[in-house]
């Protein structure tokens, strides 16, 4: 059923007029980088390179390491076509039922466009530039799809943005789940520099450094954004001392991370790996098929993947106590999104149709003390009056899993006292999934991009991209029509995007944030 219903729309996409006249229209060219020449394509004022190699291979031996520089190549290395991603499950947000149309912008070709292998040895990147020429603000995006999966792939939808905000747009995939995230450190010397998985960005990032400027961009003004993983990853990427000074701006979306897992718990996450696959040495792991590596790792990934204190790559904790010294001088962007949690809990029907006794019930279910509930409920109905039950218990549990920890990470990077920050807060209703999913979690990224489904999100969509990008060149967010002052701890402004009625406000909603200091923090699912 599936693979009919894929050759279906591969042959509907094939007939659709407009895909076979960009092909048409696309022009060759060239450039260099440290490692050879690459030959991408230029469409409608944008240069367009996919699968750039910043990386060598990462399997066999080489599995669990920190990444090699690539080989140098002769001639021209064809870059025209997507390269792959990690390997990962099958999951491809432009195939989305509910959130694929909006993320692809209603574009017919994005089933086609997003398509790539899964492959272990995935260390390539994209870029897309409105000239090879020139000095331009470089923004680096870092995919989210938590730790264990995602790609770099939405940036091949940027063109618009990048045309429309003359920027360069650089788009990673880098190693996850199991291939990037396994410490073995405590087990073997061998690996006791751990995360390589981050190691990959930072190697991503030298290639930016190295390179960006045959390609118009300006290696002293990078910038780094990512969504939920992504903004996690940058997160971990900011107390990194390999990191230090190859980005200068950082945009962390509905992934502000504040703490990393202990040497100790990851070391026994890969014991229990270990025993799983029946082995004892952390050598045997580098001959496992990696589809076999892939799924044995699983059911631990689901209990939390991620980056890991070795005392070398990440030498202490990253955000606790306080923001990472090593990159006090990073202006940054940090934001939520109304609805954080929506778009997890769609089998829940129940959550879309609450009642008073409902809203109730889940929030005790969602951890919420039966003895808060009241405080709480009463809270958000004064500020909110005719937001629904459910509308309530969506705003409430977003607070909980996500804005609470940007607005923590924001007053951690505050006090340094060294570089400004700005916070937002996405609260446009999308119409995806009839309504229900609301600005649900990563809803503002695609509008970012330029990729608007939606008419009524076309003002919305130009004043987020004008934004980030604006950020990009400058450090300031602001724009015509768009003043977004610095967050700080008298303030506290928060840029609200909204439709077309998109604002800052002082310290909004300031009870609901006292209140939740004294609750213990939710989870998106």
């Amino acid at each position: 059923m599936i693979i009919n219903r894929r050759s279906y729309l591969l042959a509907s996409l094939a007939a659709v007029p407009g895909i076979r006249l960009a092909r048409a229209a696309a022009t060759s060219l060239s450039t260099a980088t440290v490692t050879g020449k690459v030959r991408g394509y230029s469409f409608d004022g944008v240069a367009i390179f996919r699968g750039i190699p910043y990386g060598g291979p990462t399997e066999g031996t080489a599995r669990f390491l920190p990444p090699s520089k690539p080989s140098p190549w002769t001639g021209e290395r064809d870059c025209t076509a997507n390269g792959p991603r990690c390997v990962q499950g099958p999951a491809n947000i432009f195939r989305h039922p509910v959130i694929g149309e909006y993320f692809g912008g209603g574009r017919p070709d994005r089933i086609e466009l997003s398509e790539q292998t899964d492959s272990e040895n995935c260390l390539n990147l994209n870029v897309l530039t409105p000239s090879l020429h020139g000095k331009r603000p470089v923004m680096v995006y870092i995919h989210g799809g938590g730790f264990t999966q995602g790609s770099d792939v939405l940036t091949v939808f940027g063109d618009r943005h990048v045309r429309e905000q003359d920027v360069v747009l650089v788009g990673v995939n880098h190693r996850i789940n199991v291939f990037g995230y396994t410490y073995l450190g405590g087990l073997s010397d061998k690996y006791a520099v751990g995360n390589p998985g981050q190691l990959d960005l930072i190697t991503a990032l030298e290639w930016v450094r190295d390179n960006v400027s045959n390609f118009g961009g300006d290696p002293a003004n990078v910038t780094v954004f990512g969504e939920s993983g992504g903004g996690a990853k940058i997160s971990a990427l900011m107390a990194m001392p390999a990191a230090k000074g190859l980005f200068h701006k950082a945009i962390i979306e509905s992934g502000s991370q504040l703490s990393v897992a202990s040497a100790d718990d990851a070391t026994e996450k890969a014991k229990t790996l270990l025993g799983k696959l029946g082995l004892i040495k952390p050598e045997e792991l580098q001959k496992i098929p990696a589809a076999k590596l892939f799924q044995a790792a699983a059911s631990l990934e689901a209990n939390g993947a991620g980056p890991v204190i070795d005392g070398r790559s990440i030498p202490r904790q990253t955000w606790e106590p306080a923001a990472p010294e090593i990159s006090a001088t990073v202006p940054m962007i940090i934001g939520s999104c109304k609805d954080e949690t929506a778009l997890f809990t769609l089998q829940d029907t129940s959550l879309y149709n609450l009642d008073a006794n409902g809203l109730r019930t889940a929030l005790i279910k969602g951890g919420v003390p039966q003895g808060k509930v009241e405080p709480v409920t009463a809270l958000y109905r004064r500020d909110y009056p005719k937001d629904s039950p459910s509308d309530l218990y969506f705003r409430i549990a977003a607070d909980r899993a996500v804005r609470n920890r940007a607005v923590a990470q924001a007053e951690r990077k505050v006090a340094q006292a060294k570089a400004n920050v700005y916070m937002y807060h996405f609260e446009w209703n999308t119409p995806c999934g009839e309504g229900r999913v609301r600005a649900f979690h990563t809803a503002e990224l695609p509008l970012v991009m330029r990729l608007t489904m939606y008419p009524e999100s076309e003002r919305l969509s130009k004043q987020l991209s004008a934004a980030w990008a604006s950020f990009a060149r400058t450090g300031n967010p602001s724009q015509n029509g768009l003043v977004w002052p610095a967050y700080t701890a008298s303030t506290r402004a928060t840029m609200i995007f909204d439709g077309s009625h998109s604002g800052a406000i002082n310290d909004p909603d300031r009870d609901e944030r006292i209140m939740l200091n004294d609750l213990p923090p939710g989870s998106m699912r």
